[in-house]
């Protein structure tokens, strides 16, 4: 998320080569509903705050939803003890991932060694091998105890790496992994490219953080409605998964006339438009969708929450 002029508040990224400011995103696992969204001055280290939104959110889910389970997915920019602490004293499951580092390395340097060495025979059928590992009581020096660290193995065409989470999650480090961890590529990063890419959200180029600030919880808000519109449409196949893009470019920047009375607002579309007949199956099912939610006003609403 950037900034077009540098202040105080805002830091620069050598890789981008801007000044920047980092915001914090919390969303729901599985329908991507933005849950929070704080803006931070742009030298601030990756974790800051996370416990802050997320005790309010928990305290909230659990008020709403009192028997659902919470679990906490996140990147190693927030693989700190204050984060741990509080989902283990929050009786919360999480995995978040972890840096490499020199001890980590040497407990994995066998299994590397053996996925090398299954590369060099059968690289030429499987260019793709992942091997999947537990690391034993691992205790980094910050930590009052050992924690669970889960190790991905992998060599491919391009080379070979490792990847690291802790979690407190029980099972096969593979179901860990490949279950939970990895669908981080749909939620968070899938929402936060489209609140970039669809709606704008990195014109963060007011001169005030405070203003830029408003500007980002206004973009979110914006996507809190997309993704309800999804959930509105899902039974409509071309629009139940389309892109913010798309509806933008395609579906919602149309030519039409406005009338204006006392109670409504109406808007005459051409009846040559393609779009026209897929256009009202949308408003069929937005205006159902609304109507069920009006009769369901007096409990709680919104996606039904799994993981975060």
């Amino acid at each position: 998320m950037t900034r077009r002029t540098a202040g105080r508040r805002s830091g620069y990224h050598g890789y981008f080569r801007q000044h920047q400011h980092f915001p914090l995103h919390v969303y729901e696992g599985h329908s991507g509903f933005p849950l929070a969204a704080w803006l931070r001055h742009g030298t601030a280290h990756a974790s800051l705050g996370a416990v802050e939104v997320l005790r309010p959110i928990v305290a909230r889910l659990r008020a709403a939803w009192p028997g659902v389970r919470i679990l906490v997915r996140a990147d190693n920019g927030f693989g700190v003890p204050a984060v741990y602490e509080f989902c283990e004293a929050n009786d919360l499951a999480y995995v978040i991932g972890y840096a490499t580092n020199a001890v980590l390395e040497r407990a994995t340097a066998q299994a590397l060694a053996d996925v090398e060495l299954y590369y060099a025979c059968y690289g030429d059928r499987d260019p793709w091998v992942q091997r999947f590992e537990e690391v034993r009581g691992y205790q980094a020096a910050s930590w009052p105890r050992p924690r669970r660290i889960v190790a991905k193995v992998e060599r491919t065409p391009q080379g070979s790496q490792r990847r690291f989470v802790v979690t407190n999650l029980p099972g096969e480090p593979e179901a860990v992994y490949r279950d939970f961890s990895v669908r981080r590529g749909a939620v968070p990063e899938q929402p936060i490219g489209e609140l970039k890419n669809g709606l704008r959200a990195e014109r963060l180029s007011a001169s005030g953080f405070c203003a830029n600030a408003l500007r980002l919880l206004l973009h979110v808000a914006a996507y809190a409605i997309v993704v309800l519109f999804r959930e509105a449409t899902a039974g409509v196949p071309e629009a139940a998964t389309a892109t913010v893009g798309t509806w933008r470019q395609r579906r919602w920047r149309v030519a039409a006339v406005v009338e204006s009375g006392r109670r409504r607002l109406a808007l005459h579309l051409s009846e040559t438009w393609p779009e026209r007949g897929l256009w009202l199956r949308v408003c069929e099912a937005v205006q159902a969708y609304a109507a069920c939610r009006a009769e369901g006003a007096g409990t709680a609403v919104g996606p039904r929450p799994a993981s975060g």
